[in-house]
C-alpha cells in the first residue's frame, strides 16, 4: 500500500435513513477506542449512497482487526447488509498538495467525530434546543473562513464556487427573514469566551467550533508560506463540499444554502435561493449577540481543566507546583509570542511553536504543559530561592518559578534573540511577575554571574555538554536541571547535585527533549541525511556521530529482520533500552524523521520505531511486532531491528543482540549519571558503565 493510501471500508447499512445513528452508536465508540489505544492515528467518513466510506490511518494491524470484527458482527445482527475492503486514495491535488492534504485529514478526523457525537446527542435528547444541520452548515464554515482571514467578499467567492458546483432547481429571490438569519449565522461571535459558547446555548459545540477555528488558522498559514499547490479559495470550497457531505446535507440543500449565502454576501439576486421552509425558517439563534465575556474567566476554566488532567496523568505531584500552574496565565505568554492564538491552543497539552528558521524548522516554542510540569518537579523551586534559567523563550517557565520562589526570591532568565527577550519581558509584565523575574539578552551557556550564587540553575534548552559557568555559579548545595542529550538522539532531563565527595551526580531524571542550544559557546549542531530518494525518511546525526551521504537511497534496498526476544507491554516505554543501545552501539542511535505522505516512507515496516543506527552505507531501524499475551491478558510486543544496505543484516543482528544483553543483565537496574572534568582520570571499566567525552566535559552513564 502506498504511503498516501489508507485502508477503507465501504459499509452499506441495512437502511440508509438509519445509517448515521447506527454509525454513532456502533462505529464511533469502537473507532475512538482504537484511537485511544494507539491502533488508529486518525479516521473519518464520507457518505456516498448507498455506502458509508470509513477511512482510517492504522498504526498496526490491530486497527483492521478491530474494525472488521465489528462490521462482521453488525452484519450478523442485520444492522449492516454488506461491507467490503477497499483503498482510500486522498484527493491531494484538490486539497492543495501534500501539506494541505495532511491538514485536511486532521480536520476530517475531528469533524467526523463531532458529527457522530452530535447525532448521538440529538437522539438521546431530541427535545433539547440545538441548531439544525443547515444552521451548522453555515455557522461552522463561516468560522473556518473568518479564522483563515477571508474578508466578506472573499467568503462570498467561496460560497459562489460551491453554488456553481451544486446547481439545483430554479431559484427565487431571498426573503428578508432568510437573509437576516443567514447573515447572523455568518457573523455571530462564537469564540470560546462568547456568551453563546461559554456556558451559553452553544456550549456543547465549543470543541467543534474550535476545530474549525484552528483549521482556518492552519490553512491560512500554509497559504502564507506558499505551501498550497492550489488556489486558497478553491481549497476552501473543496473543504466546504466535503464538510457538507459529512453533515449529511442533500444536493438540494447544498444548492439552496450555497446560493443563499452567496446572495447574502454579494447581493446579486441572480440565482439566490429562497430557503422558505428550509434553511431560512430554521436559522434562528435566540439571544445571539456579539458581546463577549471577560477572557479571564474562560482562561481560568481551561487552565484548571488542564491542571486537573496533568494531575490525573501523574505529571503533577507537588501541591505548590499545582497551585503555581493554576495561577500563572499561560495564554498571556502564548499570545504575546503568537498573536491570535486561541485559548484552546494555549491550554492544550501540546507545544506552541512561535519562531522558525529560514528552512521552516521551529527554533522556539512555548513548551508543552506536561513537559513544564516535569521540569518543575525536577527543579523543586522553594520560596526565597534565586534561580537562573537558560532559554527564556516566552517567559512562562520563569514566571511559574517566580510564583514558586515568591517575593523573597528571584528568577533570572536569558535568551539569545532580542525578539524573544522583548516578547518574554512584555508577557512577564502583563502577567504580573516583573518584580520577581528579570529577562536578560545573552548567551545562556555563560550564565549570569552578577546574580550568582544560585540555588537552582535550569536549562529549558537542550544541551550536549554542561557549560562550566553553570556549575561555577551554583551554590554549594545547589541543583542543576538540564535536558541533556546523552549520546546520539537519546536525551533525558537530569537533576544534578554535588555529593559528599564533590562529584556532580544525578538525583532524578526523566525522558525529555528540548530544542538545542544555539548561537553560543555550547551550540549543539545536527544534520539530516536522506535515506530515500524523495527525502521522505531522514536520519538525524549529531556532532559526535559519523554521517555518510552514501546512505541516500538505502531504504530502497531489501531489508533483513532480526528479533531479540525482548518484550514490552503496549504502554511500556522503551526509553532505557534506547539509552543502552545508544551507549553500546559504535555510532549511537539516531532519530528518524518520517513524512508519511512521501512514497519512500512505504518501505518502513508497520511497527517501526523512530530510532535507528547507521554505519557507513548501512543502517538498521528499531521495530516491534506482536508477541502474544502477558499473564494478565495484556498485549506484548517483541523488539527487533530491520537492516538495509550492504551490512544491514549484520547491523540488525548486533542491535537485537544488544537488546538481549540489556534485558538479561540491566533491565531491572537503576541508571545514574555523573558529570566529570575532561582532565580527570577516566572511570574504571565495568559492565553497564559507559563514559563519553564531549567538548565541555565527560558524561558517565551507569546501570547500578
Amino acid at each position: 500500500m502506498a504511503p498516501d493510501e489508507w485502508p477503507q471500508r465501504l459499509v452499506q447499512f441495512a437502511t440508509w435513513p438509519d445509517s448515521e445513528q447506527l454509525a454513532a452508536e456502533h462505529l464511533l465508540p469502537e473507532l475512538e477506542v482504537g484511537a485511544a489505544e494507539g491502533e488508529i492515528a486518525q479516521w473519518s467518513f464520507l457518505r456516498k449512497f448507498p455506502c458509508w466510506r470509513i477511512r482510517y490511518e492504522p498504526t498496526d494491524d490491530r486497527a483492521s482487526t478491530r474494525l472488521d470484527s465489528l462490521l462482521e458482527r453488525l452484519r450478523a445482527e442485520g444492522l449492516v447488509s454488506e461491507w467490503t475492503v477497499g483503498i482510500y486514495e486522498p484527493e491531494t491535488v484538490a486539497f492543495g498538495g501534500a501539506a494541505g492534504m495532511k491538514l485536511a485529514h486532521e480536520l476530517f478526523h475531528h469533524d467526523s467525530r463531532h458529527i457522530l457525537e452530535f447525532a448521538a446527542a440529538v437522539r438521546e435528547a431530541p427535545e433539547a434546543p440545538s441548531l439544525g444541520r443547515r444552521e451548522l452548515a453555515i455557522l461552522l464554515f463561516s468560522v473556518f473562513m473568518r479564522s483563515a482571514g477571508l474578508d466578506r467578499f472573499e467568503q462570498g467567492d467561496v460560497w459562489a464556487r460551491v453554488a456553481a458546483e451544486r446547481q439545483g432547481t430554479a431559484v427565487a429571490p431571498v426573503s428578508d427573514r432568510a437573509a437576516k438569519a443567514v447573515r447572523q449565522l455568518m457573523t455571530v461571535d462564537v469564540s470560546a469566551t462568547s456568551r453563546l459558547v461559554d456556558g451559553g446555548p452553544l456550549a456543547g459545540l465549543a470543541d467543534w467550533l474550535a476545530t474549525f477555528e484552528w483549521a482556518g488558522q492552519r490553512l491560512a498559514r500554509l497559504h502564507r508560506l506558499g505551501r498550497l499547490e492550489r488556489g486558497f479559495r478553491a481549497v476552501l470550497a473543496h473543504h466546504l463540499i466535503f464538510h457538507w457531505n459529512r453533515l449529511g446535507l442533500s444536493s438540494e440543500d447544498q444548492s439552496t444554502l450555497s446560493n443563499l449565502a452567496k446572495e447574502v454576501v454579494m447581493g446579486t439576486s441572480e440565482s439566490a435561493a429562497s430557503a422558505s421552509g428550509t434553511a431560512a425558517d430554521a436559522a434562528s439563534l435566540t439571544g445571539v449577540d456579539t458581546d463577549t465575556i471577560n477572557d479571564n474567566t474562560a482562561a481560568e476554566n481551561l487552565r484548571n481543566k488542564l491542571v486537573d488532567q496533568l494531575k490525573a496523568d501523574g505529571r503533577v505531584h507537588s501541591d505548590d507546583i499545582e497551585a503555581a500552574l493554576r495561577a500563572v496565565p499561560r495564554h498571556v505568554f502564548v499570545r504575546q509570542s503568537k498573536p491570535g492564538a486561541t485559548l484552546e491552543e494555549a491550554y492544550a497539552d501540546t507545544p506552541v511553536h512561535t519562531k522558525f528558521d529560514s528552512s521552516g524548522a521551529s527554533i522556539s516554542a512555548v513548551s508543552q504543559p506536561s513537559v513544564n510540569a516535569l521540569m518543575l518537579e525536577l527543579t523543586e523551586a522553594k520560596p526565597g530561592m534565586r534561580i537562573l534559567e537558560g532559554g527564556a523563550g516566552s517567559g512562562l517557565f520563569a514566571s511559574t518559578m517566580g510564583r514558586l520562589v515568591g517575593e523573597e526570591g528571584h528568577v533570572y532568565t536569558i535568551d539569545v534573540d532580542q525578539d524573544l527577550v522583548d516578547n518574554a519581558q512584555a508577557a512577564v509584565e502583563e502577567a504580573g511577575f516583573a518584580d520577581v523575574v528579570t529577562v536578560i539578552l545573552g548567551d545562556g551557556a555563560v550564565g549570569h554571574p552578577e546574580g550568582a550564587p544560585y540555588d537552582r540553575i535550569v536549562a529549558t534548552v537542550g544541551a550536549h555538554g554542561i557549560p562550566s559557568a553553570w556549575l561555577d555559579q551554583l551554590a554549594s548545595d545547589g541543583r542543576l536541571v538540564v535536558p541533556l542529550r546523552l549520546r546520539g538522539s537519546v536525551s533525558r532531563a537530569v537533576a544534578f547535585e554535588r555529593d559528599a565527595d564533590g562529584r556532580w551526580r544525578s538525583v532524578r531524571s526523566a525522558m525529555c527533549t528540548f530544542m538545542p542550544l544555539r548561537a553560543g559557546v555550547a551550540d549543539d549542531p545536527r544534520r539530516l541525511v536522506a535515506l530515500t530518494d524523495d527525502g521522505a525518511v531522514k536520519l538525524q546525526f549529531n556532532q559526535e556521530q559519523k554521517a555518510d551521504e552514501a546512505l541516500r537511497g538505502v531504504l530502497d534496498q531489501p531489508g533483513t529482520e532480526a528479533w531479540s526476544g525482548v518484550t514490552f507491554r503496549g504502554s511500556e516505554s522503551p526509553e532505557y533500552m534506547w539509552l543502552w543501545l545508544s551507549c553500546s552501539l559504535d555510532n549511537a542511535l539516531s532519530r528518524m524523521e518520517v513524512d508519511r505522505n512521501g512514497a519512500g516512507a512505504s518501505n518502513l515496516a508497520d511497527g517501526f520505531r523512530p530510532m535507528a543506527v547507521a554505519e557507513q552505507s548501512s543502517f538498521a531501524y528499531l521495530t516491534l511486532r506482536k508477541a502474544g499475551l502477558a499473564e494478565d491478558g495484556g498485549q506484548l510486543y517483541e523488539a527487533g531491528a530491520i537492516g538495509h544496505g550492504p551490512a544491514g543484516k549484520e547491523l540488525a543482528d548486533r542491535v537485537a543482540e544488544e537488546m538481549g544483553v540489556w534485558d538479561r543483565g540491566f533491565r531491572e537496574r537503576d541508571v545514574a549519571f555523573e558529570v566529570q572534568k575532561l582532565d580527570g582520570a577516566p572511570p574504571v571499566s565495568a559492565p553497564g558503565r559507559f563514559a563519553f567525552d564531549n567538548a565541555l566535559n565527560r558524561i558517565v552513564i551507569e546501570w547500578q
